[in-house]
């Protein structure tokens, strides 16, 4: 069972879409659900967590469900893997103590994104793809402890991964269909072992 979080993004459907289609079964929770219901399904054997985007910025509309589960993942409290989109990879660099800021512009469109490691989430992906993006805020420096895995002109930090635990962030949407490769990133992530570095 995969674990989505929705933060607000008109994509978020396409996450559970996808995860259906590669077989796996998806939960979706709204952000301001009582985290209560988190627990409940944590009981029924969720596997992975996805935090969708959305329209807010970390420092004006938590705590909600995202900002929570980041920070159990983070005490020890959540040990399974999370993977984070665009305002989710922005918690996630948020609750581990980095800077999330309005970039240069606010992107919405197509945008190429360069590869920088292709561990784990980008095994098996071109160095250069053209992506989706729809954001104002982003990753302005790495968390401590992560390590960078993409980048783009207009975004150093593109997406991200921890150095020890199966925990994830990718600023651009690789469940809407102009995203290439998009699907087989998140088939990477679904296939995460839990104690993959």
């Amino acid at each position: 069972m995969i674990l989505i979080i929705d933060n607000g993004s008109q994509y978020t459907h396409l996450i559970k879409r996808n995860c259906r289609e590669l077989g796996f079964e998806a939960e979706m929770l709204y952000a301001k659900a009582d985290y209560e219901q988190v627990e409940e399904c944590l009981k029924t054997g969720v596997a992975r967590i996805i935090l969708s985007g959305g329209p807010s910025s970390v420092y004006t509309d938590p705590p909600n469900l995202s900002s929570m589960i980041c920070q159990k993942v983070k005490d020890g409290q959540i040990k399974i893997p999370l993977l984070g989109v665009c305002y989710g990879h922005q918690m996630i660099a948020h609750v581990w103590g980095a800077k999330v800021a309005k970039g240069k512009s606010a992107e919405y469109g197509m945008g190429e994104v360069e590869i920088d490691s292709s561990e784990v989430i980008f095994k098996g992906i071109p160095k250069k793809l053209r992506v989706w993006v729809s954001h104002f805020d982003e990753v302005k420096e790495l968390p401590e402890d992560f390590i960078k895995l993409a980048h783009s002109e207009t975004c150093d930090v593109e997406a991200m991964m921890h150095r020890t635990k199966p925990i994830f962030g990718i600023q651009f949407h690789p469940e809407v269909w102009h995203s290439e490769h998009g699907e087989e990133i998140i088939k990477n992530f679904l296939e995460v072992s839990e104690h993959q570095k």
